[in-house]
C-alpha cells in the first residue's frame, strides 16, 4: 500500500506542470534565449490586453512561465521576476510581445517556497 502512495505522489507532482525557474538563474536563460531571439529579450512587450501592435500580429502559442525561490529564507519573485521568465519563453518562440498576460499572485508550490505563475500568448509582429 505504502508503495502505491508512493507512486501516486509521484505522479501527482511530475503532472504538477512546467519546471520551476528559480530567480537566481533569470540573468543566464535570458542570456541564453537571447542567441537564437529575433526581439531582444528586454525588448518583447508584456500586455494584459488581447491586442499589440495595432492587431498586426500572428499567435505562435501559449506561454506559461514559474518563478519560485530556492528556500524558505530567499525574497518572493517578484512581478518583474515573473515578467522576465515571459520574455524567456516567448523570446524562444521568436516572439515580439506577449498579449493576455497575467502574473499571479506569490503561492507555494511543489519544487517551492514561493513561487509566482504567470501566462500569455506569444505574438509575432505583422506588417
Amino acid at each position: 500500500m505504502k508503495r502505491i502512495f508512493a507512486i501516486g505522489a509521484v505522479l501527482a507532482l511530475s503532472a504538477c506542470g512546467d519546471a520551476m525557474t528559480y530567480t537566481g538563474s533569470l540573468e543566464d536563460q535570458a542570456a541564453a534565449a537571447a542567441a537564437t531571439a529575433s526581439t531582444p529579450v528586454d525588448q518583447i512587450q508584456i500586455v494584459a490586453a488581447d491586442t499589440v501592435n495595432g492587431g498586426n500580429f500572428t499567435v505562435l502559442g501559449d506561454v506559461k512561465a514559474n518563478v519560485g525561490k530556492l528556500t524558505a529564507f530567499h525574497p518572493n519573485p517578484t512581478e518583474d521576476d515573473a515578467r522576465a521568465k515571459l520574455r524567456i519563453e516567448a523570446a524562444e518562440l521568436g516572439a515580439d510581445a506577449v498579449i493576455n498576460a497575467v502574473i499571479g499572485d506569490v503561492g507555494v508550490c511543489a519544487l517551492s517556497w514561493g513561487c509566482r505563475v504567470s501566462t500569455g500568448t506569444a505574438v509575432k509582429f505583422t506588417n
